[in-house]
């Protein structure tokens, strides 16, 4: 299958460019002034010029103190965590919110406003079977962990600045600040680098996926269970080391309506660019997508107009996205009230594929924070399969790989409890020059096993593309 041809300027993100000027002092002198009240044990906010851009952070020096990212490019959302001030590790096989006390004592400094632009959050993630035990590769991972960086540092809704956890040295953002005004004005740049050929080290074993995919269809057909989603992994090679700055702009570049983010372990990257959100929940509004049913772009835009309409007329795309958005519907139910679910789904296009995809809400009940929705929603038919205890069976018994955090919830927390997890999809894990790549599909009792191959196959190629360069 070809990717599309032509650009849909619908994706194309409003948001200032990581080449535009970043807004940063011209000198050390000129960075922001040193509050002489500021007291200890607490956090600490500095505003930054409103063209400030922490994509900047992602290029040269300071791309490797980078601890925690996370974009929305087309909502003008940009968390970039530097360092590690304190990080709570999640008990495996408990949950999200067995993090939420853990969470709330890193969170308890805080005495500003839950509302304003710059305020702390925790930002992490968690494995898709959190009780699963973990491969090597996935070291340092572990169930899942949410972190508090020494700084963050906030893009959103026109507002720049940065948030230092307590007892940071300040001294330290302004020589950060300073060494950043000093750069050659190239290096502030979006990160670039040549493309780079990527090796495979170990391939999907195609056989192998297809008998998978073949009985588990048998299996569906038969009444033993709804849905099932089978995934793969591929393991690559770059003739360099990755740079995760350089993958990240690529994505943003190709993908600006996905959620980017990019964890760090060690010497461990867990990076992606996910269509698909978990759990949102701001001003008491609870928000998820329901993504499921996938067809490749067309070549012109007559071709994808028709590809679109063959995907809205699919029996079998249709009914696997109304099992998503049924189990979303039931997942809200004890959580929110006034719910609202659209009863036809819509045509999610990204660069080289297009989803349905039905936008779930509900206003929160009280004291439901969003770990309590990350928690009642994953994983989702969408990336397990209907019922879910059947589906994580079926799971274990075909994929001979360990997902780690691929398709787990991935996001971010502040103090009141709000906050933001996508599905950790379209994503790799990358250490050095070696890279992970992960990619899946929904496997119902008319799946055709050919096309299931090549819709992995599609789902892969946004981060090859990325890991390794070229043109999207």
């Amino acid at each position: 299958m070809t990717e599309a041809g032509f650009d849909d300027a619908s994706q194309r993100a409003s948001t200032p460019r990581a080449t535009d000027s970043p807004g940063l002092p011209d000198r050390a002198e000129d960075a922001p002034t040193r509050p002489a009240d500021a007291a200890e044990g607490r956090f600490h906010v500095v505003e930054l010029p409103e063209r400030f851009d922490p994509r900047v952070l992602l290029n040269g020096a300071t791309a490797s103190t980078v601890s925690a990212y996370y974009e929305r490019p087309d909502q003008d959302l940009v968390l970039a965590g530097i360092g590690v001030a304190a990080r709570v590790v999640a008990p495996p096989g408990r949950g999200a919110t067995a993090l939420r006390e853990p969470a709330r004592k890193l969170l308890d400094a805080w005495d500003g406003s839950a509302k304003q632009v710059l305020r702390p959050r925790l930002l992490g993630g968690f494995a898709f079977d959190d009780a699963a035990t973990g491969s090597a590769h996935w070291a340092g991972f572990d169930a899942g962990w949410l972190l508090l960086p020494r700084m963050l540092f906030i893009r959103e809704r026109g507002v720049s600045g940065v948030v230092l956890a307590p007892d940071t040295d300040r001294e330290d953002l302004y020589t950060l600040l300073a060494d950043l005004a000093a750069r050659d004005p190239a290096e502030r740049e979006a990160p670039v680098a040549d493309a780079t050929q990527l090796r495979v080290l170990w391939d999907v074993n195609r056989p192998a996926l297809l008998m998978a995919v073949a009985s588990v269809a048998a299996d569906i057909r038969s009444g033993a269970y709804e849905k099932a989603v089978l995934a793969a992994t591929r393991e690559m090679e770059a003739e360099r080391p990755i740079e995760p700055g350089v993958a990240l702009a690529r994505l943003r570049e190709g993908y600006p309506m996905c959620h980017l983010f990019s964890y760090r372990a060690g010497d461990g990257i867990f990076l992606g660019a996910s269509p698909e959100q978990l759990a949102g929940l701001r001003d008491g509004r609870i928000t998820t997508l329901g993504l499921a049913g996938s067809i490749r772009r067309g070549q012109t835009p007559e071709e994808d107009e028709e590809l679109g309409d063959a995907l809205l007329n699919s029996v079998k795309d249709r009914i696997e996205h109304t099992i998503v958005v049924r189990a979303l519907r039931e997942g809200l139910d004890e959580l929110g009230t006034g719910l609202h679910a659209p009863n036809q789904p819509e045509l999610l296009r990204l660069f080289n594929i297009q989803h349905l995809a039905t936008q779930v809400t509900a206003e929160a009940r009280s004291g439901v924070d969003v770990l309590d929705v990350v928690e009642r929603l994953h994983p989702t038919p969408a990336v397990g399969g209907w019922p879910t205890p059947m589906a994580r069976a079926v799971i274990g018994h075909y994929e001979r790989f360990d997902r780690g955090w691929y398709a787990g919830p991935v996001g971010w927390i502040d103090a009141a409890g709000e906050g933001e997890f996508a599905v950790g999809l379209r994503s790799a894990l990358v250490r050095g020059a070696r890279a992970w790549l992960f990619a899946g599909a929904g496997i119902m009792g008319d799946s055709d096993p050919e096309a299931e191959l090549a819709e992995i196959e599609l789902k892969f190629r946004p981060l090859t593309t990325a890991l390794g360069g070229g043109q999207l």
